[in-house]
């Protein structure tokens, strides 16, 4: 079959590389739709990932079930968590292999989905395999994975209608948020970033103030739009310093600040920014795929507006330069059944 293969440092090549083999406890997924993540892009601009093939946001059939698999039948439109248990861990030995401590993940330490098929080696419905409804798209299917971080992220904040929340960072994950703390009924959410495309995908999402971090203060407007008060809860989605100094200056006493975005370098800060304002520091990494793929069936939440760019996994080198570097990019799809 062909894949997406990472040569080296934002070098993706497509190749021709063995056709995965379905374990007793997997399935095999023909691939339709496949998300570039930011995630990736963390090793596709690093040495030492050569022969990568990326890809865990996906969407597919299922075109085969491992003799152990049980409650999933060939045909089934899904999509999957992708992970390979170690088997020796405390919790594997407990038979709770989704809890391994030392987890192998689709797309890093094993193939992943930007290729015409993908091996789910733990196949389990309703925990690492879900259905899609008629309803969701292949394109839906494939931005669960992200959506189920946003929203596993807003609960963590368990944000009230009365709230002021921000969300700082516009990426897909940013930009789900948003759609999130909307659908729950939050009345005032701002937003910060930088590219226009994804500013104006916040406003159409329902952000007010939506500020343009490139050319403003966002901390200046932030507590202008506030009457000086802060934030209740800010979702730092961008994982840089200046953002994290700017999310613990606007949070307002008591308030929360949940960390999201991924931190290439270390911060520096002082303590003593959070003690005195009694700040609560809340990590976010999980997802629920049910809820998600419940909230787009109901159209509570749309991929509209976030799904930008499509390429043809031949195209895939180019798909990653788009996610890159090109302003118009929210999220690069690539669609490896299309020629």
């Amino acid at each position: 079959m062909k894949a997406a293969v990472l040569h080296g440092v934002r070098d993706i090549r497509i190749q021709t590389v063995p056709d995965p083999v379905c374990a007793p406890h997997g399935v095999i997924v023909k691939v339709n739709a496949c998300g570039v993540c930011g995630s990736d892009l963390h090793w596709y601009k690093e040495n030492g990932h050569e022969g990568a093939i990326f890809g865990h946001e996906f969407s597919g059939d299922i075109v085969e079930v491992g003799k152990n698999v049980q409650g999933i039948a060939a045909g089934t439109r899904c999509t999957a968590v992708g992970f390979s248990p170690c088997g020796k861990c405390f919790w594997c030995k407990q038979g709770k292999m989704h809890r391994c401590s030392d987890m192998a993940l689709l797309g890093y330490q094993f193939p992943g989905a930007m290729a015409e098929y993908v091996h789910v080696p733990f196949a389990i419905p309703g925990r690492s395999v879900f259905p899609l409804p008629e309803e969701l798209s292949y394109e839906d299917g494939a931005s669960v994975e992200p959506l189920s971080i946003s929203c596993f992220s807003v609960n963590r904040g368990q944000p009230k209608p009365s709230d002021i929340v921000a969300v700082i960072g516009l990426g897909v994950i940013g930009l789900y948020a948003v759609q999130i703390l909307k659908a729950l009924g939050v009345e005032k959410v701002l937003a910060a970033g930088r590219r226009p495309s994804r500013l104006a995908a916040a406003k159409r999402f329902g952000a007010h103030p939506v500020i343009d971090a490139a050319a403003e203060d966002t901390l200046q407007a932030v507590m202008q739009a506030t009457d000086q008060l802060g934030v209740n809860t800010v979702l730092e989605c961008a994982g840089n310093q200046t953002t994290f100094d700017q999310a613990v200056a606007m949070a307002r006493g008591g308030g929360k600040i949940l960390l999201v975005g991924i931190y290439e370098e270390a911060l520096h800060w002082q303590p003593l920014s959070v003690i005195g304002k009694n700040l609560t520091l809340v990590g976010c990494l999980g997802g629920n795929f049910p809820a998600v793929i419940e909230l787009l069936k109901t159209k509570k939440v749309s991929t509209e507006n976030i799904v930008s760019h499509r390429f043809g996994l031949d195209q895939a080198a180019e798909a990653f330069r788009a996610q890159l570097q090109d302003p118009a990019a929210v999220k690069v799809m690539i669609m490896p059944q299309e020629r």
